[in-house]
């Protein structure tokens, strides 16, 4: 059977990626921060794990980690809005250790969910198929949440750079603005614009998808709501290498042999 370790499990993206996988077989192991949550996440199936991230050690997410002996990682775990502080330690901070603890533990395959349009906008020139529209989006987003964007940026960037010491089979997933109506089943995947929002289950079903399909290794992929099937969207940015971000060179182990990957963010 093979078994997932979600980080912050009980978040609202989190619980469709447990109740997908569950669907599938995983035994999924969801690490949250408070106990009350722990009853609601049973019921989905998953077996949950109180554990914060903030003060937790690298070492002791290792041992947690090799506990549960995973197939997959997924970070899925924020501090959520009002508290750069939190966002510093949680989304940055705690992404980072999660990411050397894997590493140390020996996971190899790992999702974390990131945010569309954070890069580097003080070095690195606005994509290239960003519309109008798009520029003055990015302008407004970064005005109001910019510590969770640099926080995702901090993090994505040490992903990616120092995976040539860590052998990651990692995948950035970046979600535009989120809605929790249900999923169509539909996306749009790689080079995409930032007006579309897209439903949280259909994120969890792209994770999944993500996570099925080996070609997603090593890239960034950005999903937005769109009209493509996402089994078919995810497969088709995959194949194309729309990776979207750019954090320099990095060798690392992705699939089943060492390759340098660039991306752009």
């Amino acid at each position: 059977m093979p078994t997932a370790l979600v980080f912050g499990g009980s978040g609202k993206t989190a619980r469709h990626i447990t109740r997908i996988l569950v669907s599938k077989s995983y035994a999924v192991h969801s690490i949250i921060r408070d106990p009350s949550q722990t009853p609601d996440l049973e019921s989905l199936g998953a077996k949950p794990i109180v554990q914060s991230i903030e003060e937790a050690s690298v070492e002791a997410l290792v041992k947690t980690i090799q506990a549960v002996n995973p197939s997959v990682i997924i970070w899925a775990a924020g501090a959520g809005a009002g508290s750069p502080e939190r966002t510093k330690t949680v989304d940055e901070e705690g992404a980072i250790k999660s990411f050397d603890a894997a590493a140390e533990a020996g996971v190899k395959r790992y999702i974390t969910i990131s945010a569309l349009d954070v890069r580097d906008r003080e070095n690195r020139p606005t994509p290239d198929w960003y519309s109008e529209d798009d520029v003055k989006m990015s302008d407004r987003l970064w005005g109001v949440i910019k510590p969770f964007m640099l926080a995702k940026l901090v993090a994505d960037r040490n992903l990616v750079t120092e995976n040539g010491r860590r052998g990651l089979e990692y995948t950035i997933v970046r979600p535009g603005g989120l809605r929790n109506e249900p999923g169509k089943g539909t996306i749009s995947a790689g080079k995409v614009h930032l007006g579309t929002i897209v439903s949280r289950e259909d994120v969890a079903a792209a994770v999944v998808a993500v996570i099925e399909q080996n070609e997603t290794k090593g890239l960034a992929i950005d999903v937005v709501g769109g009209d493509t099937a996402i089994d078919e969207a995810i497969k088709t940015a995959a194949q194309r290498k729309e990776a979207v971000i750019e954090l320099g060179r990095s060798v690392g182990a992705i699939g089943d042999k060492e390759r340098a990957v660039e991306e752009e963010l």
